[in-house]
């Protein structure tokens, strides 16, 4: 991963480094090498220019983390582009070098990892490592070959995290021997060995481009940036002639769209990265800024009164209706196919009343950190049909929001829900209101797009469930185990399981594709009852175990009316069949088994398809017909 770093700096790294590489040939006053080091800064620095500026981000900063783990960061983004380059320069190539006078390539990466391991020992106070004889230039003849210096290399870089791990802040403090017999901390000897392995990794970048090869990470880097969705910045124009600005993110080809709001303290830009995200993944994608936000309108800061009551009546639902619309409109977006995502109370409220309003269009829910109101919260109650993802996190800045977030997901009636909890070991104080003035509050990254910083898979479980119910089973997610506890509850009562059927069939009639619990907490329940006939049968209770192998025999048949492409139900019912002694209805299933893990038309079921699993189930559908076949 490339490290953020100020281009400045970067191109004074490069320059130190371009100048160790040729130093033997660049002499004082030389116009020409100067021209011709330049030319070689701009190759080490892909996109760096003279005119170069950091830019800033309207965004809270992340808190920071441990000095260790800092260093740690800092070290393996190093040792991984020097492990990457090893791996991947060819090995006919190895022995290179740009001038006589040099270290050949493989010599850079043995000298490196040497180094490294050298003041590794001194730090540890251990021998890590393997032998390399003395000094820090191991001979080609110990790492003749391209596989042993990859390894040496990796096994430095390795045995390096180890030890500041181990070791962790205090260990940085502590001193060791460094060079030139004197005592430094070891703060300053990890920090060293990093620039050290920095200077030769642009040595390494200069021989790549000297054989018209591209460097690992430059490829990487190119390869993202060739991926990256076009954002095209839109003017919407409001009702009352307001000028909109938003941004619309292109999938490839004919998909669905998804619509996501910001949060008081943040504009449109906040989504950028789950927009263009989504747009790879071919979902199209518009994100807004609110009047009065970002580059819509007049600053709401700086309104009056009056004027902030009449700028709030046109958030909704006319200015984000106008967004909607436009979406909607868009030649690649499926229209009946949307989603709408909104962070905080801001952008939640109106993401759920933009559900209520188009319900026939809106197939998804995507809500962090927000609540809605008595409206918002009938709809919900009502659409049982309607997938929701629901986001916090306990250290959000803007307490009670967790309870607001709970409220909306235990209102949700619908089975195929999610919610996302991030704990923390102490809730945030309350401090001020979301809706009113969000610089009173400092941003810690526990609210709404925030959280993208802090927790950094959040952006893909976002990605991925607007992938799952908006493309491959538009409309519905994996049913929830929490979501669906008191179905799972009466499961466990007497008449539980007709009354679950009963339910299922009435939800299928509303929408065939409906389900109203997860496949495999009804198989655990199903196999539970399973085990007690067996126990039962053992302990000689054979009243008591026919009843539980039936119980058994009805909670796997519920499973495959809602699974049946499941593998998994048909080898559950057949091994039930076959344990209450109903051999031809065992065999049926078993059977039917078999066929479908060789048809490989389905998934082995709704959780699990690897290899592993299948060898496992045909072991078993195997093991029933061969005790079915040795019973004739």
């Amino acid at each position: 991963m490339k490290a953020n770093t100020d281009p400045r700096d970067e191109i004074a790294l490069a320059r130190h480094v371009v100048t160790c590489a040729f130093s033997s040939t660049i002499k004082r006053g030389s116009k020409q090498s100067w021209l011709a080091l330049l030319a070689l800064i701009l190759l080490v620095v892909p996109g760096a220019s003279l005119s170069s500026e950091g830019q800033t981000q309207d965004q809270a900063p992340r808190p920071a983390r441990s000095r260790s783990e800092e260093m740690l960061d800092r070290w393996n983004d190093i040792g991984n582009k020097l492990i990457a380059m090893a791996q991947d320069f060819p090995e006919d190539k190895y022995d290179f070098k740009v001038q006589k006078d040099e270290r050949t390539f493989a010599q850079n990466l043995l000298h490196a990892a040497a180094l490294d391991f050298v003041l590794i020992r001194r730090v540890s106070g251990s021998n890590l490592g393997p032998d390399f004889g003395p000094g820090d230039n191991p001979l080609r003849d110990v790492f003749k070959t391209k596989a042993d210096v990859v390894k040496f290399v990796q096994e430095a870089v390795a045995d390096g995290a180890q030890v500041i791990q181990q070791q962790g802040d205090a260990g940085l403090d502590n001193t060791s021997k460094f060079l030139g017999n004197r005592l430094a901390r070891n703060s300053s000897i990890w920090t060293f060995a990093i620039e050290h392995s920095a200077e030769h990794y642009g040595q390494l970048v200069v021989y790549y481009r000297a054989n018209n090869l591209v460097p690992p990470d430059s490829r990487r880097d190119q390869a993202q940036q060739s991926q990256q969705p076009a954002r095209r910045v839109v003017d919407l124009k409001a009702a009352d002639g307001t000028i909109l600005k938003a941004s619309y993110f292109a999938a490839a080809k004919l998909g669905p769209g998804v619509l996501l709001l910001h949060q008081s303290n943040r504009t449109r830009d906040s989504w950028d990265g789950v927009a263009r995200q989504l747009a790879a993944a071919g979902i199209n994608t518009l994100t807004l800024d609110m009047r009065g936000f970002g580059e819509s309108g007049t600053p709401f800061t700086k309104l009056t009164d009056a004027e902030k009551a009449k700028v709030r009546a046109m958030w909704w639902p006319s200015d984000i209706d106008t967004a909607f619309q436009y979406l909607v409109s868009q030649p690649g977006v499926k229209r009946d196919v949307i989603g709408v995502g909104g962070a905080g109370w801001f952008g939640v409220l109106p993401s759920v009343e933009v559900a209520r309003q188009h319900s026939a269009e809106v197939k998804s829910l995507v809500l962090l950190s927000g609540e809605t109101l008595q409206d918002g919260l009938q709809f919900l109650r009502q659409a049982s049909q309607l997938p929701g993802l629901f986001v916090v996190a306990d250290d959000d800045e803007y307490p009670p929001t967790v309870e607001a977030m709970e409220w909306l997901y235990i209102t949700s009636s619908s089975p195929e829900k999610k919610f996302v909890r991030y704990s923390a070991a102490q809730d945030a104080p309350w401090i001020w209101y979301e809706t009113s003035d969000a610089s009173k509050v400092p941003a810690e990254g526990g609210h709404g797009t925030d959280m993208f910083k802090v927790h950094p898979e959040l952006p893909g479980i976002i990605v991925d469930w607007l992938v799952t119910t908006l493309i491959k089973t538009p409309g519905h997610a994996p049913a929830d185990a929490l979501a669906s506890a008191a179905i799972l509850n009466q499961l466990r009562t007497s008449e539980g399981v007709a009354r679950v059927t009963q339910q299922l069939m009435e939800a299928r009639r509303k929408d065939p594709q409906a389900q109203l619990f997860p496949e495999i907490n009804v198989d655990i329940i199903g196999a539970d009852h399973l085990r007690a006939g067996e126990s039962e049968r053992e302990a000689g209770q054979l009243r008591e175990a026919k009843m539980q192998i039936n119980a058994a025999i009805e909670i796997f048949k519920l499973n495959l009316l809602a699974y049946p492409d499941s593998t998994d139900a048909h080898y559950n019912l057949a091994d039930a069949y076959l344990k209450d002694g109903q051999k031809d209805l065992a065999r049926q299933y078993a059977e039917k088994a078999l066929a479908m893990i060789d048809s490989h038309k389905a998934p082995l079921s709704s959780w699990s398809d690897t290899e592993q699993r299948r060898a496992e189930i045909r072991s078993g559908v195997q093991d029933t017909l061969k005790k079915l076949n040795e019973a004739h």
